[in-house]
């Protein structure tokens, strides 16, 4: 194998980069300017080598505890729950949601004898009982393996905070109904919320 192959398979474990991807992206380092290339070398490094997780959401951050457990202008009463530290950017990009988060890292199925998921797990539950958590937001993907994690969830902490809730899932924006598999449409009808001006 070449050092132009090496790269390509290189770029091929990237996750949902397929070969033709990974070639363009090859072919792109090739063709930049080597400032360029050692400035992202530069950045990769500099980020494995000095992001860690937040002490108290594991979130990545730079320092023991990151950006939004630090604000004090967050809703600290409420938690939400995500699979991982991407979930949380891409529901901050909706700028609809002003409380803290919580990575639990891991489903349930299979990693119930994982120590890491259940060391996350206990961490959650001891900070709902310290921390006088009003509401708990399950936002776990609608697989099997996060409907069981998020029932797991709620077992384990609703004696000790006053609401567990999840996002509603469904119909999404701009889709048309007869597409819709009736799975998804019957938990769109079950989370169906009433229609107020602040729609149109």
């Amino acid at each position: 194998m070449n050092r132009m192959e090496k790269l390509i398979e290189a770029f091929r474990k990237f996750p949902s980069v397929g070969p033709k991807q990974a070639e363009r992206f090859a072919m792109y380092v090739m063709r930049a300017d080597p400032s360029e290339i050692n400035s992202l070398i530069e950045a990769v490094i500099n980020a494995k080598n000095e992001i860690k997780f937040c002490k108290k959401c594991n979130n990545y951050s730079a320092e023991d505890f990151c950006d939004i457990c630090s604000d004090l202008k967050r809703d600290s009463t409420t938690v939400c729950v995500v699979e991982n530290p991407f979930d949380i950017i891409a529901i901050e990009k909706t700028k609809s949601y002003n409380g803290v988060y919580y990575v639990i890292g891991s489903y349930i199925i299979p990693h119930y004898e994982n120590n890491s998921f259940l060391s996350r797990m206990d961490k959650l539950i001891q900070r709902v009982k310290e921390e006088k958590i009003n509401e708990v937001i399950i936002a776990l993907n609608t697989t099997t393996e996060g409907q069981a994690t998020a029932l797991y969830i709620k077992k384990n902490i609703s004696d000790y905070v006053n609401k567990v809730s999840r996002i509603a899932f469904g119909v999404p924006m701009g889709a048309d109904i007869d597409y819709i598999d009736e799975y998804t449409l019957g938990y769109a009808l079950k989370g169906r919320t009433p229609i107020t001006d602040r729609d149109f």
